[in-house]
């Protein structure tokens, strides 16, 4: 009876290995307005250089860590708002209400 037990788990376990190893298929990435199949999604590069329209604004990059962080380094043409200031202060960077702001 023993015995039985154990062939049975063990040919239990043989199946799961069998069917737990098998290759999956990888994701594939799509995008809501995809029509073409083989369509991928651009790199996050890409989508930062695109342009809503041919006037596009300007994109204004705000620092908004705090002082000790922001004096540790930041971005080159980072402006430096802390979190806390950033709607009294907004209008230091930009009055255009179309610009694309880069908080981080």
């Amino acid at each position: 009876m023993k015995i039985m037990r154990y062939r049975e788990l063990l040919l239990l376990m043989l199946v799961f290995a069998m069917f737990g190893c098998q290759p999956s298929k990888p994701p594939v990435a799509t995008t809501p307005d995809a029509t073409e199949p083989n369509k991928t999604q651009p790199a996050n590069a890409d989508i930062a250089n695109q342009s809503d329209s041919p006037a596009a604004s300007k994109e204004f990059l705000i620092d908004v860590r705090s002082q000790e962080e922001w004096d540790s380094g930041h971005l080159k043409d980072a402006v430096w708002i802390p979190h806390t200031e950033i709607t009294e202060r907004i209008a230091e960077v930009t009055e255009d209400k179309s610009a694309k702001l880069v908080l981080y």
